[in-house]
């Protein structure tokens, strides 16, 4: 993803959200080759930690991926990059009680990320952001009041 096509999905974000209704704003960097590392650990570790951090849906997409030899390093640093970036744009009350793997980032490889969990209250969006250039990946989420809950 170019980091201009990211920066206008954000701009577009930042455009549709007044300032009262922008509740917080996550933003994560990812050194790749640390995921990476981490990821060549002993398999009982690798399970471990990706148990850990993803979503039974993007576990087995990981899995998928590791079996067709596609670059799931570069996944679970998204997913990583995409739920820390989060839990920064969460209140400190609910960041007490966040775990990564309640959270699915819906097809973090495309152009519009998203996330869901089941504590998503109805009266909030997340707009979330990501590009990488080289061993860098970055995430940004603002968390905002829905339209619907506004009016």
């Amino acid at each position: 993803m170019s980091l201009s096509r990211s920066v206008s999905f954000t701009q577009a974000a930042i455009r549709t959200a007044t300032i009262a209704n922008i509740r917080g704003l996550g933003i994560d960097l990812v050194y790749v080759p640390r995921i990476t590392a981490l990821l060549s650990r002993k398999p009982v570790y690798l399970a471990k930690f990706t148990r850990r951090i993803l979503h039974h849906a993007e576990y087995n997409r990981a899995a998928s991926m590791i079996e067709s030899r596609e670059r799931h390093d570069l996944f679970i640093a998204r997913c990583w990059s995409i739920k820390e970036a989060l839990f920064k744009s969460l209140d400190k009350s609910r960041q007490s009680s966040f775990q990564m793997r309640d959270w699915n980032t819906i097809d973090p490889g495309s152009s519009k990320p998203t996330v869901r969990g089941e504590a998503i209250s109805k009266d909030e969006d997340f707009f979330v952001s990501v590009t990488h250039d080289g061993e860098y990946l970055l995430a940004a989420v603002i968390r905002g009041q829905s339209k619907d809950s506004s009016q």
